[in-house]
């Protein structure tokens, strides 16, 4: 049985502008490394430093179904936009692919020679890309039976981390290196085609596309966060205010909010537009927290300084109010029939 302590409201948050994170919930029986927010609703994959992981609730804070369980841990995990498939990937370079809804096993792969830092799914739902410890990008086509990576991105030194695919366009990739800020490539060819430039060269740990897919953002070495003009690739602002690393960063569904998340022992919240600190959580996990929005705006996860599962009350409500245009689905079904 997990326990589960009630935090006072408030408690471990300053507040400088209308948006609250709430502190809710704590789980002490899980000690999460990687999170994964549902295309749709309240769900999240959360992933366990024993190798476990499952999908939880993030409102009523129980485990829907329980997934595979990696030899160690899985610190990369990742949700298809259509709802169907889950993926994580361990420190032993296993990625499991499985169906979200049946749970069966879809794909087994294991092409790196490291452990799995990211994994993220095409807005098609075609390619998985996975990120390794081994300075390697990998493409997966999941439109093919095979256990072999489709194309494969070598860093040669670049040293990449947190390669994210556009929410739009199906064969962008953004990855942060450690060196000048950052890459985007093309995954059909391999090919890089832009740089994101950030103020020094110590490096990107994590990459995060507003659901728009218009911007970008990067959590840089430095303890800055930077944003991006995700077309131009044109750098619009910083957020300042970490004291240490910044290891992971996420938009809020709606786009209008920017966690991140430090080594510092703070999770922050900024506004997307002005980048203005709005909100912030302290106490948070010492090697910086993973990061879950999800889809209905309702709830952030993080973990503490315990290592153990945090829920947060985010009010108002994150959801996204704006439907895709129908030009833009028009173009995703010609892409899909292709």
């Amino acid at each position: 049985m997990f326990v589960v302590s009630l935090l006072l409201a408030g408690a471990h948050v300053k507040l400088q502008g209308p948006v609250t994170f709430t502190p809710s919930a704590v789980i002490n029986n899980l000690h999460p490394v990687a999170f994964a927010p549902a295309p749709t609703g309240s769900k999240l994959i959360v992933c366990m430093e024993d190798g476990t992981a499952r999908i939880m609730d993030g409102k009523t804070h129980q485990t829907i179904r329980k997934l595979s369980t990696h030899l160690q841990p899985a610190y990369a995990a990742a949700w298809s936009t259509d709802g169907l498939f889950v993926a994580t990937g361990d420190e032993t370079a296993r990625i499991t692919v499985e169906s979200a809804l049946s749970g069966a096993t879809i794909r087994q792969y294991r092409t790196h020679t490291k452990g799995i830092q990211k994994l993220s799914f095409s807005v098609t739902r075609q390619y998985l890309v996975s990120t390794g410890k081994d300075d390697q990008i990998n493409i997966y086509d999941l439109n093919k039976g095979d256990t072999k990576e489709a194309r494969k991105i070598l860093g040669k030194g670049a040293n990449f981390y947190g390669a994210t695919c556009s929410p739009t366009l199906p064969y962008t990739i953004s990855t942060g290196i450690l060196g000048p800020g950052g890459r985007a490539y093309d995954i059909t060819s391999g090919k890089q085609t832009g740089f994101l430039v950030t103020q020094d060269d110590q490096g990107v740990f994590d990459v995060a596309y507003n659901p728009a897919g218009t911007r970008l953002a990067t959590a840089g070495k430095n303890g800055e966060a930077d944003v991006f003009d995700a077309r131009t690739l044109k750098k619009l602002g910083a957020l300042k205010g970490h004291q240490d690393f910044v290891m992971y960063i996420a938009y809020s569904p709606n786009g209008k909010l920017i966690a991140t998340a430090s080594t510092d022992r703070t999770v922050k919240i900024w506004n997307g537009t002005t980048f203005e600190k709005v909100a912030e959580l302290s106490g948070q996990n010492t090697v910086g927290s993973p990061l879950c929005f999800t889809a209905d705006g309702s709830t952030l996860a993080t973990v503490n300084d315990q290592g153990y599962l945090q829920f947060n009350n985010i009010t108002p409500n994150q959801a996204a109010s704006e439907k895709p245009s129908k030009k833009g689905t028009k173009a995703r079904r010609r892409r899909r029939k292709h």
